[in-house]
């Protein structure tokens, strides 16, 4: 989805006590062990027969029971397959993507969903500039291929180079693909309207409605978000909260995900595809004070400032004057990003660029108040000093209990918002959130207990949808063992996914043998990808 990371965080799911905890419910079911044997043969060669010698390793998940029961699985897999111990570590969120980002690790579950609804969004992760790289590693060869994919105007050549990045990302195996996401969500149809699937599960809540929008609509968020702050939040947690309290130059259309009219309410393109120009129309601040062009000329300056040490910043390398700045090369001033006007934003690019345009909801490229960071520091995202300008505004929050929004009333089109309240809960066991909505203290959540999976899915108010985003594990290949692809891709070949996705997940997920999800919307565009195995036959 635009804007997520965005390093995903998995909701945590309730499974089944144990049902990890025995080799006979782990029981390989592969017709036979051709993927092993390549694993161990790799593993000989890379000087570890058997596991000989290879130091005991780590691998890091944030607090989730579904993440410590894939890891669980996955530590018995590589312990019964190749002879390697895994010791498992898990940290709460923040920490977690501290970790992820500092490189202090040497596993790591991940998680991606599409920032936008074509390919790159899942190649350009892995490049060298992107901040949500976080593995160490770097190829010429794919970053060269990704920078003549952006600038290629005919689409099947496009895609053919971004195919040919994808084949050596899983060439190299910095990453190791598990499955493919689908969201599993529950509320309440009869009294929540305005949610309409949707492949990033994106839904504008100025949208969505409980009732007749007097009370208070509860959401169980799954974790407590890292920050506010747009310029530098990077999860899916955090673009939630934000949706709501800030607007781009265009919005979510809350059915296709498609940009619709926001603070812009036109734009126009130059014929060569370098100039757009964006006309702002009548808005306010939470405050009453207008949004000006200003506000986001500042905004995405600010992301771009190193100082800033935005991990989206790479995404917007396209702007002329953007990398240079980013990278200390350059000025603030040579970025093409100019208000001309208090309603008028021009942006000028370095090339065309055919997904800028799925970007302009995205929360990174939310305006802010330089008046405001400058008044109140890193403290400007807290109750009583926080501004924004979406259809919902701060009220109270309450660190690890919630996050209390209520409805805007300087909203340029708070007309069409019904919702009076919104309160985010940070309940990360998904089985306390289950009790929460069965007993009326909850209105959504994004994850259900495995538990009761099959029971829950005949309900009306059980709802599944295909989900643009690709789970998997990566590591820090600047450390040793895991600079030495064979050991990489030793370990890809020893998971068995399809015990993942039909014995612990059970719920629709697909096992995953390329990094790109194969959704509909990407294969019309003409992606295709190339599997790093091809997936086994399951023994009934």
């Amino acid at each position: 989805m635009p804007g997520r990371l965005i390093l995903i965080l998995l909701l945590s799911f309730l499974l089944i006590p144990g049902a990890c905890s025995k080799k006979k419910e782990l029981k390989l079911r592969k017709t036979d062990d051709t993927r092993i044997l390549e694993a161990r043969k790799l593993m000989e060669e890379a000087g570890y027969p058997g596991g000989k010698d290879f130091p005991t390793m780590t691998l890091l998940y944030n607090t989730s029971e579904s993440h410590k029961k894939i890891a669980a699985v996955v530590q018995q897999m590589w312990k019964e397959d190749l002879g390697i111990e895994v010791e498992l570590t898990n940290k709460e969120w923040k920490v977690y993507l501290d970790e992820l980002t500092g490189l202090n690790y040497q596993v790591a579950r991940r998680g991606w969903i599409g920032d936008y609804t074509d390919p790159h969004t899942f190649i350009e992760l892995m490049s060298s500039k992107s901040g949500n790289n976080n593995t160490g590693w770097e190829n010429e060869e794919y970053d060269k291929l990704l920078h003549e994919s952006d600038r290629e105007l005919d689409p099947q050549k496009r895609m053919a180079l971004l195919q040919k990045a994808e084949e050596i990302l899983l060439d190299e195996m910095p990453v190791i693909p598990i499955y493919f996401y689908v969201s599993q969500t529950m509320y309440r149809p009869e009294e929540i309207k305005g949610i309409h699937p949707n492949l990033q599960n994106i839904h504008p809540l100025n949208e969505v409605v409980k009732g007749d929008g007097k009370g208070t609509l509860v959401i169980n968020n799954h974790t407590e978000v890292a920050t506010l702050d747009p310029g530098i939040a990077r999860g899916v947690p955090e673009h939630r909260v934000q949706m709501a309290l800030f607007e781009g130059l265009m919005n979510y259309d809350p059915k296709t995900c498609d940009p619709v009219p926001g603070v812009a309410k036109n734009y126009t393109v130059s014929d060569d595809g370098m100039s757009y120009t964006f006309h702002l129309r009548d808005c306010k601040w939470s405050d009453g004070v207008p949004v000006r062009a200003q506000d986001f000329e500042y905004a995405w300056k600010r992301v771009l400032d190193p100082k800033t040490a935005s991990d989206y910043a790479h995404l917007i390398y396209f702007i002329k004057g953007a990398e240079a700045y980013n990278k200390g090369e350059g000025k603030a001033a040579d970025v093409a990003v100019k208000a001309k006007n208090d309603k008028t934003l021009v942006v000028k690019l370095n090339h065309p660029t055919s997904y800028f345009k799925n970007l302009f909801p995205f929360f990174t490229l939310y305006p802010v108040r330089e008046d405001l960071i400058k008044k109140h520091g890193q403290d400007w995202t807290k109750p009583g000093k926080f501004v924004g300008n979406g259809a919902f505004q701060l009220k109270k929050w309450v660190t690890n209990e919630y996050i209390l929004l209520e409805k805007n009333p300087k909203y340029w089109n708070q007309a069409k918002v019904k919702q009076s309240q919104i309160k985010w809960l940070p309940t990360e066991n998904v089985s306390t959130a289950f009790n929460m909505y069965e007993a009326g203290q909850c209105d959504y959540l994004g994850a259900i207990p495995l538990d009761y999976i099959e029971e829950l899915a005949k309900r009306p108010d059980f709802h599944q949808a295909t989900y643009l985003g690709t789970y998997y594990f990566s590591f820090n290949v600047t450390e040793a063992p895991f600079n030495d692809k064979k050991v990489r891709r030793a370990l890809a070949l020893a998971i068995d996914r399809e015990i993942i996705c039909e014995d612990i997940l059970k719920g629709g997920q697909k096992p995953a043998y390329a990094f790109v999800p194969p959704a509909k919307v990407l294969e019309e565009k003409g992606f295709k990808s190339t599997p790093f195995s091809a997936p086994p036959e399951v023994k009934e």
